[in-house]
């Protein structure tokens, strides 16, 4: 059968689920695409800075909004392996997501709102000539606008080249919260030359992953079980996730055909600093939307976007700065027993985007001048 739309959306991850929920609101024909049937897992740390929290309020609504977040935190830790190098206070609150059931959420309010989700496709293709997506059952899909939403190994990256290389490769387990109690956000370097650990609390769970520049050598797996051998856990029966991640590469939208938009992670929109995905992931599916509703999509699009490209290029030159080992020696020292210097770089650039990589310098001299 074949079936027409203004719009078709691949992937309905949390920029999936914010473009489709957003031109459901705008009454415009369209669907959303998943290989997925959901709830389904998802590796992330699920981190929600108040930039993202915005965003959710907008796009979820107040109500109810409290049962997204399986847990809060209003402190940091920072490790050097095992050793604690300080713990700090935030000023405003992060909370935590457990993704199987924040995604599914964002899909039963997009549902909610009466959008068409067609789960279980596992086997499409897409024909760029003729604007078409075509199902593993023959069904085809006429469009005028693809908007890519699948992750960072997307079905549009068959069109450009994107070496892995480029990416990130990150390994999740979850376990419960009684083997590695926690009510921080802990970070640990030292482990990884491009990355580092996380051990974020869930509520009944406590989630630690590693995340790092993808080496095909490289088994992340093993330096996870190497990590929770040092911290004292043991881990059975526990399931080891993993998956790509963008990690400081802008897809070059421009070089696909001009009706084709990359939104979260599909585009590369991911903070290389932070490892921060959602707050991206969720603002370029709301653009995607409302660029679609212009007369020249992508060209509105990358208009919009370009932001946060330049947050993605200017982080991942700071990136490739901050793991060469003389500067994680001097970072060590600096942070070691001074929690003020820490609060103010999550309050001002990781909560907030208020300074650019670009501009670093310029969050020191302000963080030296409260210091006096």
């Amino acid at each position: 059968m074949e079936f027409r739309y203004d719009t078709v959306i691949i992937g309905a991850g949390p920029a999936g689920a914010a473009c489709g929920i957003t031109l459901q609101k705008r009454g415009v024909n369209h669907c959303i695409i998943d290989k997925a049937v959901f709830p389904r897992s998802k590796t992330c740390a699920g981190l929600v800075t108040g930039k993202a929290l915005r965003n959710i309020k907008e796009l979820y609504g107040e109500d109810g909004i409290d049962e997204l977040f399986c847990a809060v935190s209003s402190k940091v830790k920072i490790y050097n392996r095992k050793e604690l190098l300080t713990e700090a206070p935030i000023s405003h609150p992060v909370h935590l997501v457990n993704r199987r059931d924040f995604d599914n959420a964002l899909v039963e309010k997009y549902r909610s709102l009466g959008g068409e989700l067609r789960e279980g496709e596992c086997d499409i293709a897409i024909d760029f000539v003729d604007d078409c997506v075509v199902l593993e059952n023959g069904d085809k899909l006429f469009y005028k606008t693809i908007v890519f939403a699948d992750g960072a190994l997307s079905l549009a990256h068959k069109l450009l080249y994107v070496p892995r290389e480029k990416l990130a490769f990150g390994v999740e387990v979850y376990l419960p919260a009684e083997k590695l109690p926690t009510d921080s956000v802990d970070l640990y370097f030292g482990y990884l030359d491009s990355g580092y650990v996380w051990v974020f609390p869930h509520g009944d769970t406590v989630c630690v992953g590693v995340a790092n520049i993808y080496h095909k050598k490289e088994d992340y797996q093993k330096i996870l079980a190497k990590v929770l051998s040092d911290l004292g856990v043991e881990t059975s029966e526990e399931k080891f996730i993993g998956a790509f991640l963008p990690y400081g590469f802008v897809v070059p939208q421009k070089k696909l055909p001009d009706n084709v938009l990359l939104a979260g992670d599909a585009g590369g929109f991911t903070d290389p600093i932070s490892g921060e995905g959602l707050y991206m992931a969720i603002k370029t599916g709301i653009y995607a939307a409302e660029s679609v509703l212009t007369p020249m999509p992508q060209t509105e699009y990358l208009k919009r976007v370009k932001p946060f490209e330049k947050v993605v290029k200017d982080g991942k030159k700071l990136q490739k700065m901050f793991y060469k080992p003389s500067i994680q020696s001097k970072f060590i020292k600096k942070v070691k027993g001074n929690s003020r210097v820490v609060s103010f770089f999550f309050d001002n650039q990781v909560d907030e985007y208020k300074y650019t990589y670009h501009h670093m310098p310029a969050l020191f001299r302000d963080y030296k001048r409260l210091k006096k």
